[in-house]
């Protein structure tokens, strides 16, 4: 029962982390000039997917965690260059 909780409490804590991260970018920015969201979104996907899958001790949740963590910038890119916004 108390690993449901910390998976959950994790899975929260980068919710709001990403939602922070997005919503106060320009703030952010101001302070650290250098900080992008594409690599935050990254690392707390990362950090996530490997806490789980130490709790899981499921070794290929973790190559998947890792294989998407270095998607996500090419994914971005990807997306920016087809789609504009």
């Amino acid at each position: 029962m108390t690993l449901y909780r910390i998976k959950s409490a994790i899975g929260i804590m980068v919710l709001l982390v990403l939602v922070a991260g997005f919503y106060y970018r320009f703030e952010i920015q101001q302070r650290y000039p250098e900080f992008d969201p594409t690599l935050m979104a990254t690392g707390i996907f990362f950090l996530a997917g490997i806490i789980y899958a130490v709790i899981d001790r499921n070794i290929i949740i973790a190559f998947i965690t890792m294989t998407v963590a270095v998607a996500i910038p090419y994914l971005k890119q990807w997306m920016v260059a087809y789609w504009p916004y």
